[in-house]
């Protein structure tokens, strides 16, 4: 009869270390995962990227840095700008908007109910 190999499993218990056993000289075993990418994160924060997107030049960028630090991220403005939107919409008289706004419009506020959805299912 064929002999059938189990695949190796890095999950199996006997392949975790362990530093509360064996049968060491010392005080028992030694053991450990050594993650050096947590370890380098832990050091240097969440302050390190391998690259850098940069969307365009700013006429200030040390403006537009302290806005971004002081008042908020460029979702939280887009998320404040939206909701302004949402109470201006809502008192737009629809009935003497063309098709194409009519349509434009709707799809400003599918796409504001989606965000809210999203935002309702992060909280709860």
């Amino acid at each position: 009869m064929a002999m059938m190999l189990a695949p190796l499993s890095l999950n199996h218990p006997v392949a975790q270390p362990t530093a509360s056993g064996g049968t060491g000289p010392f005080s028992g075993g030694v053991a450990q995962n050594i993650l050096p990418w947590n370890w380098f994160n832990n050091f240097v924060g969440n302050r390190f990227s391998w690259f850098t997107v940069n969307l365009g030049r700013s006429s200030a960028p040390e403006v537009e840095s302290e806005i971004l630090d002081e008042v908020g991220s460029y979702g939280r403005q887009l998320g404040r700008i939206g909701e302004v939107l949402e109470v201006l919409v809502s008192k737009l008289p629809r009935d003497s908007l063309t098709p194409a706004e009519r349509a434009a419009v709707e799809d400003f506020c599918s796409q504001m109910r989606e965000i809210k959805a999203i935002k309702e299912k992060r909280r709860g």
